[in-house]
């Protein structure tokens, strides 16, 4: 079992829909199928992550397919780094949409784990994927043993290169995908009066090597004002931008935009 007890450390094993350590620290299986294994002093909010109504918007989003391009090439590049015992984390999986289509599309014996600081997202996630193992915790307190992951992948997610490192086995591998250049450009000159590309930074992994990079680019049509609302809410710059800009955009009812993203693959040293 990957997974430690968030209080002490020690490993945990399952037994009747429980997870327990020697110390006889407990933590009960969800009806769903994950752990809570987050701690509350390692929460930044009484409810840490994204509301219901915001997973719910963006699991509609992604179950429409427009951003199934992004996911075909991360599938393909996790196909071409595993082996058929490879234990794969997607760390910061929201809905599981990513997860998902990956642990769907692999005929092999790996074995996939899914974590998140947001409950209702590792709920939504679970339901989504059994063949998956899910649990609420951050990526900046992993509650798994060291060097236990072949492949980690964080998807417009915060990270810890601490932790990535020391969860990652040697010659294992981080894949992060990062808005690219000109991401939603056309939905930024909506909204802004000077719309500005985005700064295409990868992860600062000191333990790694950058050893492939690839660009995701294409053009998509969001055909409703729902798709519009929901994918830019999506994005930090939503939060970012004041309501009066954003309801230039939120009163469109068709838009087409460059959906641009960059997929960093690092492997340890």
């Amino acid at each position: 079992m990957l997974y430690l007890c968030p209080k002490c450390q020690n490993e945990l094993q399952l037994k009747d829909r429980n997870y327990c350590c020697i110390n006889n620290h407990h933590y009960d299986v969800a009806k769903e199928g994950y752990v809570n294994l987050i701690l509350a002093n390692q929460k930044n909010s009484k409810l840490p992550g994204d509301s219901k109504e915001s997973l719910q918007s963006r699991k509609k989003f992604l179950d429409t397919g427009y951003y199934q391009v992004l996911s075909d090439k991360v599938n393909e590049i996790v196909k071409g780094l595993t082996k058929p015992d490879s234990c794969i984390l997607d760390a910061g999986c929201g809905t599981g949409y990513y997860l998902s289509r990956l642990v769907d599309s692999m005929k092999t014996s790996a074995s996939f784990y899914g974590v998140d600081v947001g409950k209702e997202a590792v709920k939504m996630a679970s339901k989504l994927n059994k063949k998956a193992a899910f649990a609420v915790c951050s990526v900046f307190h992993l509650p798994v043993k060291n060097e236990c992951f072949d492949i980690v992948m964080s998807i417009f997610c915060p990270y810890s290169a601490e932790e990535f490192s020391r969860v990652t086995k040697k010659d294992g591998y981080v894949i992060a995908v990062t808005p690219g250049k000109r991401h939603l450009y056309e939905m930024k000159e909506l909204v802004y009066e000077n719309p500005y590309e985005n700064a295409e930074e990868g992860y600062l992994l000191p333990d790694f090597n950058l050893v492939e990079s690839v660009k995701v680019t294409t053009k998509i049509i969001l055909k409703s004002n729902e798709d519009i609302v929901s994918l830019w809410k999506m994005t930090p710059y939503y939060h970012k931008t004041n309501q009066s800009a954003n309801q230039k955009l939120f009163s469109c009812d068709k838009i087409e935009t460059v959906i641009d993203f960059m997929v960093n693959v690092y492997k340890k040293k």
